[in-house]
């Protein structure tokens, strides 16, 4: 693998965690809006709310974690 290859695949994983963690993000937001707010019954919506905050949580901090240590260049 060329340094070249080496620098663009760094890029791409790289691009991929933030936009992994930015997506956990908005669910995790989109999730509290709907458990707490008047978006889809009145007083919220816990059944549907607290899974979608539950799955942007671990988007946004687990799998990337568990991502970059798969990805970690392992010693030589």
């Amino acid at each position: 693998m060329t340094p070249e290859d080496r620098d663009r695949l760094a890029r791409t994983r790289y691009a991929m965690l933030s936009a992994m963690r930015a997506s956990g993000v908005l669910l995790m937001l989109l999730g509290l809006w709907i458990w707490n707010g008047n978006i889809l019954r009145d007083g919220g919506w816990p059944v549907v709310g607290v899974p979608l905050f539950a799955i942007g949580f671990i988007e946004s901090l687990l799998l990337p974690q568990i991502f970059a240590r798969k990805w970690r260049t392992p010693p030589e």
